[in-house]
């Protein structure tokens, strides 16, 4: 077996368990080599070896360092029996609070609760120790005895408040005891005067999303960013404000993050065609990518207050060359449209249209494309029964198309 500690530890456990000496005799030199031994099969698992040995340097040093180190081997090797003789073997001595805490663990382990407790309020007779009081809170929570398992956890929390006790805290409350204000009020508190802790404000985090608290989680989320500026945080405060349909504040929190993919559709979201053009733009000339020349243009259309004839002539170069690279059909039909609303190319933007149709054939947009296309060429009859189809099958009855329905009925009258 290959034996390997780092000289450090060796040398803080020989001297935690024997004087120094310059040159120590074969007796200490044995002993010296059983305690790496020991610590190193310990530190690997080997338990029941480990305390072996630890029983043959607790023969030869009768020292009580040693003697908790075997009893702490033999519980982890699940060797209970043992491990209490020597307890109380030690115990008909005198009292030892190391040793009560360890009864208390055989005690536990052997699922005797009523012993664990006593033993553990023997510990806390000789002092009153948070550790020992979490310990005593942990049993009573395995027995279900909430309320008895909470004034333990809280008394534990009152002399050394950390996350784990005022986590375990909390999820006492909130889940056994139904005092859920409560449970918050206490992580908000304990977060105000210790700071976020990732463990505590994700167990705040998801006590806030069973109660659907937004804004609580926003708040949140918005701690952990600011204490540990890892972007999961920041999607999650652009994700909640998207939730509350907030655009602008999500917006501001897009700015940070970098993900300008994101920004964009955010733009688009709150109709701010301007600053998406721009953004759209400046994302095609770094990527090359003809989806954000397709948007570009798209944005330089809704944003003109003036739709003259050099504006549809650019938008139009723009998204042609775009939807020659790259197959959307929301884009031939936005083109194609373009051509029949503006009377620039009828022919082509019905032949755009259908086009998207062939991909989308139960679109109600692209159908209304087509009949207004079918209307601009006097083909109302052909017009109508398609818009027809998207006002009353497809059930799309924004103002435009009913403005295109009444149109189209007028012209197919005249048409008779």
């Amino acid at each position: 077996m290959q034996r390997y500690l780092s000289p450090l530890l060796i040398a803080l456990l020989i001297a935690g368990c024997a004087p120094k000496r310059p040159q120590p005799s074969q007796e200490e030199s044995r002993i010296d080599a059983l305690l790496i031994e020991a610590v190193y099969l310990e530190s690997n698992g080997y338990y029941a070896v480990a305390s072996s040995l630890y029983q043959k340097l607790y023969t030869l040093t009768k020292s009580k360092e040693i003697l908790y180190k075997l009893i702490e081997n033999l519980i982890k090797a699940k060797r209970y029996d043992e491990a209490m003789q020597y307890i109380t073997q030690e115990l008909e001595r005198h009292p030892d609070k190391k040793l009560y805490e360890l009864a208390a663990s055989v005690a536990l382990a052997k699922k005797e609760y009523d012993k664990a407790i006593q033993w553990i309020q023997k510990a806390l007779r000789i002092q009153k120790d948070p550790k020992d009081l979490e310990f005593l809170g942990s049993i009573y929570l395995a027995q279900k005895r909430y309320e008895l398992a909470l004034k333990y956890y809280k008394s534990a929390y009152a002399i050394h408040p950390t996350d784990r006790l005022v986590n375990s805290i909390a999820y006492i409350m909130y889940f056994y005891l139904d005092k859920k204000e409560e449970a918050i009020a206490y992580l908000e508190t304990h977060i105000r005067m210790y700071g976020c802790k990732k463990n505590t404000c994700a167990t705040l985090a998801s006590m806030y999303s069973l109660q659907n608290n937004i804004e609580g989680l926003i708040s949140t989320y918005k701690r952990l960013y600011q204490t540990y500026h890892e972007e999961p945080y920041l999607k999650k405060i652009i994700e909640l404000y998207i939730y509350e349909k907030n655009f602008q504040k999500a917006i501001e929190w897009a700015k940070k993050s970098g993900d300008k993919k994101l920004l964009l559709d955010l733009y688009r979201a709150v109709r701010d065609y301007d600053h998406a053009y721009t953004l759209a733009l400046k994302l095609y000339e770094q990527t090359r990518d003809p989806d954000y020349l397709a948007q570009a243009a798209i944005f330089e259309y809704e944003k003109a207050k003036v739709k003259d004839k050099r504006l549809l002539e650019d938008v139009a170069k723009k998204l042609e060359e775009a939807i020659q690279k790259v197959d959307n059909p929301l884009y031939e039909n936005y083109l194609g449209y373009l051509y029949i609303e503006h009377d620039l190319d009828i022919p082509r933007g019905i032949e755009l249209v259908k086009r998207a149709l062939a991909k989308e054939p139960d679109s109600p947009y692209y159908l209304d494309s087509l009949a207004w296309g079918y209307y601009k060429l006097g083909r109302c009859k052909e017009a109508l029964k398609i818009i027809k189809r998207v006002y009353y099958d497809l059930g799309l009855k924004d103002p435009e198309i009913q403005s295109h329905l009444q149109k189209i009925e007028q012209c197919a009258k005249e048409k008779q």
